[in-house]
């Protein structure tokens, strides 16, 4: 969000951001998903009785249907560009066939809650004068789900410009390199569940391997303990870090990235992993397959497969000539994602939006 902002704010345009804390919580928070959108509106007339103009407003897609809905009835509200980090209503059809491939129980609440959120996330879309999505399953979810394609802009992430440079130095350095990263919060859908069994082998195979978890959110305890004891002591744990400096040395530290989720929008720690020559094996959906071109500048596995995730591994973290290829490789793809290019995609997402706002009747051309 702030990388697009900041290059947009730098080049003259107005951005205003909203949090959490301008809103009143006077909800418990499992109704929060009903009473926050419902603020949106009124947020930006009171915004507006205070001076500020806007020609578009974005919204996040599970926040999206209060203002869509209302925006008809309310007039002078801009019009409406959802930005979606990975389609709700993908990410619940990923999240039950994930557990049914493994076995796990689902619930009542696992498969009819999240219908609260995805209903209000499909409305807002189909009321909405443009999407931003960031991959290209959403891309053609939304299509087939009878979005016109002038209403919908396909982002990619970008990473910032220092990251990139300290990278093509970590590339022409010697620092030595070794190990494997994770980088993520410790849930099920980051696929931890294939992590634990496919490192576990091979740690015990190679006691001189290391394996580090970062931002894992949960605490080490926590995380070593889904690991067997015997290959807890060739675990770090780094529950949370703030700021480039740390993720800066992790990525310069390490060799091998995984990341073997079964549901993303496009992640930006996989991006800056490659932009640091690291050898990258990940799955091949969402963002991940948008990004890497199997044995080009990464390896694919499965989703929901821990033996092909073993496999894939173990060749990139035995074979330094294949890691060192996959990751240079990586490193100058990572080089084409430039926050600068991904503003200039949302500005385009934005005027889009007005344009179509106006071809509609439903809104007033204006420019940015």
């Amino acid at each position: 969000m702030y990388g697009t902002g900041d290059i947009l704010a730098a080049s003259g345009h107005q951005v205003d951001y909203a949090f959490s804390d301008q809103f009143r919580a006077v909800t418990p928070a499992t109704l929060r998903r009903f009473t926050v959108p419902l603020q949106i509106p009124s947020l930006i007339r009171r915004l507006q009785s205070q001076g500020k103009q806007y020609d578009v407003v974005e919204i996040h897609e599970p926040l999206a249907a209060a203002y869509s809905f209302l925006r008809p009835f309310l007039k002078g509200l801009p019009p409406m560009v959802i930005f979606s980090h990975g389609l709700e209503e993908r990410a619940q059809r990923a999240e039950l066939a994930y557990w049914r491939r493994k076995g796990l129980p689902i619930s009542f609440k696992n498969r009819y809650s999240p219908l609260s959120v995805i209903l209000q996330a499909i409305y807002g879309i189909k009321h909405s004068s443009q999407v931003i999505c960031l991959n290209t399953e959403d891309f053609e979810h939304l299509i087939g789900s009878g979005v016109s394609e002038t209403h919908i802009t396909q982002l990619q992430n970008g990473i910032e410009s220092d990251l990139i440079a300290a990278g093509e130095a970590s590339a022409q350095g010697k620092q030595e390199r070794s190990g494997l990263l994770f980088i993520g919060s410790w849930l099920v859908r980051k696929g931890i569940l294939d992590l634990v069994p496919a490192v576990t082998k091979i740690l015990r195979r190679h006691p001189e391997m290391r394996l580090t978890i970062a931002g894992s959110v949960a605490e080490a305890e926590t995380v070593t303990g889904d690991f067997d004891p015997d290959v807890r002591g060739q675990i770090t744990v780094i529950p949370k870090f703030s700021g480039n400096e740390t993720l800066t040395e992790l990525y310069r530290r390490h060799s091998v990235f995984v990341l073997p989720s079964y549901f993303e929008g496009q992640p930006l720690v996989m991006i800056e992993a490659a932009a640091f020559g690291m050898a990258i094996v990940t799955t091949d959906v969402c963002g991940m397959a948008d990004f890497i071109q199997d044995n080009q500048n990464g390896l694919f596995v499965k989703v929901g497969n821990p033996k092909d995730l073993e496999c894939k591994l173990e060749s990139v973290m035995t074979d330094q000539c294949l890691a060192r290829r996959l990751g240079d490789a990586a490193r100058l793809t990572a080089q084409t994602h430039t926050w600068e290019s991904s503003a200039k995609t949302t500005l385009l997402a934005y005027e889009r939006a007005i344009q179509n706002a106006t071809t509609t009747g439903s809104g007033r051309r204006t420019d940015l």
